[in-house]
C-alpha cells in the first residue's frame, strides 16, 4: 500500500472515530452520521402508523438513502481497522471489527435492506424490528452503554451475589405461591413455572394485577415478595450507581493528574493543551468542570510555591 493511500486510510479512520480535540471535521461526521441514525429509526417507527400509510414511499426513500450511508460507512470502518492501534496484523484487526459489538450492530443495520431485497418473502415485521435497532450505532458516538458495562464488570461479584439473592427470591416465592394458591387458583398457580411469572413481576415492583393471590397466606406471601423486591432493586442499583460514581472519580483523578503533569514547568504548551482535550471529550468531562479542575491544580501549584518561598526566606 502506496503512502498516499496510508495517509487517506488514516485519514478516513479518524474521521469515522468520535471527533475529539479541534478535529472539526470528525466532529460533523460524528454529527451527520448520529443525524442519519435518527432519521432511519424515526422512518422505521413511523411507518408502522396505518395513517401514514399513504408517504410509504417517502419512508423507502429514506430509507435507500439511510443503506447508502451506513452500507458505505460499514465498508470504511472495514478498510480503516487496520489503522487502529494493536500488534495485529490488518487482516486480523478487520476480523476482530466486524466480530465486535459495533462490527455486529454495524452490520444489523445494513442487512435487513439487503436480506429484504434478496428474499422478498421475508416476514417484514421482523425486519422492522432489527431495522429499530439501529439506534445501538448511537454507541459509536455515546459511551452509556459502554459505560454502564464497565460499572457492572468491575462490581460483578457484588453484581452476580444480588442476582443469586434474586434467583433465590424468585424460586422461594413462586414455590410458596404455587402451594398456597395452586388449589384455589389452577388456572395461574398449576405450577410453579407458572407461578414465576407472578413473583417475578412482584420482585420488580411492577405488578401488573393480572395474577394476585385471593387467600389470606397467599396476600401475606405476596407483601413479604414484594418488600423483598424492593430491597433487592435498591440493592442492585445501589452497586451500579457506586460503581458509575468510583468510575467518574477515576477519571477525574486521571484528568486532574494529567494536568498537574502538564504545568509542572509552569506553561502549557498547545501539545499539552491537545492532549487534555482530548482526555476530557474521552472523559465525558464539561468544560466547566474541567475548567474547575484546571484553576484548582493551578492553585495548589501557585500556594506550593509561595509556602516553599516562605520556608526558604
Amino acid at each position: 500500500m502506496s503512502m498516499k493511500i496510508q495517509q487517506i486510510q488514516l485519514r478516513c479512520y479518524q474521521l469515522l472515530e468520535p471527533g475529539v480535540g479541534k478535529d472539526v471535521a470528525s466532529k460533523y461526521v460524528d454529527r451527520f452520521l448520529s443525524f442519519m441514525i435518527v432519521l432511519a429509526v424515526s422512518c422505521s417507527v413511523l411507518e408502522t402508523m396505518p395513517e401514514l400509510a399513504p408517504y410509504s414511499l417517502h419512508f423507502r426513500y429514506a430509507e435507500l438513502l439511510c443503506v447508502a450511508v451506513f452500507s458505505v460507512e460499514f465498508l470504511a470502518r472495514l478498510w480503516t481497522a487496520p489503522c487502529k492501534s494493536g500488534p495485529d496484523s490488518p487482516n486480523k484487526k478487520r476480523y476482530r471489527y466486524l466480530f465486535s459489538f459495533y462490527g455486529l450492530v454495524d452490520l444489523f443495520a445494513i442487512l435487513p435492506f439487503y436480506l429484504e431485497t434478496l428474499i422478498p418473502g421475508l416476514n417484514l415485521t421482523f425486519l422492522r424490528v432489527v431495522r429499530v435497532m439501529r439506534i445501538l450505532k448511537l454507541s459509536h458516538y455515546n459511551s452509556a452503554i459502554q459505560d454502564l458495562w464497565e460499572a457492572i464488570y468491575d462490581e460483578r461479584k457484588a453484581f452476580i451475589s444480588s442476582m443469586y439473592i434474586l434467583a433465590i427470591a424468585l424460586l422461594l416465592t413462586s414455590s410458596a405461591m404455587y402451594y398456597a394458591e395452586g388449589a384455589v387458583q389452577p388456572e395461574k398457580f398449576s405450577s410453579i413455572p407458572q407461578a414465576m411469572w407472578w413473583s417475578i413481576i412482584t420482585l420488580t415492583t411492577v405488578g401488573y394485577g393480572d395474577v394476585s393471590p385471593v387467600t389470606a397466606i397467599g396476600k401475606l406471601i405476596g407483601a413479604a415478595t414484594a418488600i423483598l423486591g424492593v430491597c433487592t432493586l435498591a440493592l442492585l442499583t445501589g452497586i451500579v450507581a457506586n460503581s458509575f460514581a468510583a468510575q467518574m472519580s477515576r477519571r477525574r483523578t486521571i484528568f486532574e493528574a494529567a494536568i498537574r503533569k502538564a504545568i509542572e514547568d509552569g506553561e502549557l504548551s498547545l501539545q499539552e493543551r491537545e492532549v487534555l482535550e482530548h482526555l476530557r471529550d474521552e472523559y465525558n468531562l464539561t468544560r466547566e468542570h474541567a475548567e474547575a479542575i484546571f484553576q484548582k491544580c493551578v492553585s495548589e501549584r501557585a500556594y506550593s510555591h509561595v509556602t516553599r518561598s516562605s520556608l526558604k526566606d
